[in-house]
């Protein structure tokens, strides 16, 4: 092999060598900021991130007083109260996962639900003291845990 052959293969592989190594700083830069803001949020919020949305990247973390803000890249905002426990689920155009919906809701709404089969259609969840709340495709049902009651244009029916 000639000289010039070798010079021109051990600048391919310097210039390929370089292109990975800022692909890693460029891919570690971002986590290491998302490291940092999982390091921020309350363990009982980071717990229920990873269960209902494993392996989720973190795109925004925050709060104010009592309220806890969560975003996930490409993926749902969450809403936390003093207490860690979730009031808002939105998954800003992406149903939330069936899972979530099975865990987080009162049986007789997840049951309505399942019965129908809008599962794959639950978009945002809500809830407060006395009443839940889903926005589904072309409905939003509400559950009052006071009375029991399902409301919604298709629940009343």
């Amino acid at each position: 092999m000639n000289s010039r052959y070798i010079r021109h293969i051990t600048l391919r592989l310097t210039a390929a060598a370089g292109l990975v190594v800022a692909l890693v700083i460029s891919f570690a830069a971002p986590a290491c900021h998302n490291a940092e803001l999982w390091d921020e949020m309350p363990e009982e919020i980071v717990q229920f991130v990873n269960r209902y949305f494993p392996n989720s990247q973190l795109g925004a973390y925050g709060h104010s007083g009592d309220v806890y803000h969560v975003r996930l890249d490409n993926g749902p905002g969450l809403t936390f109260d003093s207490a860690y426990a979730w009031t808002a689920i939105d998954g800003y155009g992406m149903p939330l996962p069936q899972v979530l919906v099975f865990d987080q809701l009162p049986p007789k709404m997840y049951d309505y639900i399942e019965e129908t089969e809008q599962l794959n259609g639950v978009f945002a969840i809500s809830r407060t003291q006395h009443s839940y709340s889903a926005t589904l495709i072309n409905n939003t049902l509400t559950y009052d845990t006071r009375t029991g009651e399902l409301t919604g244009s298709d629940a009343e029916k």
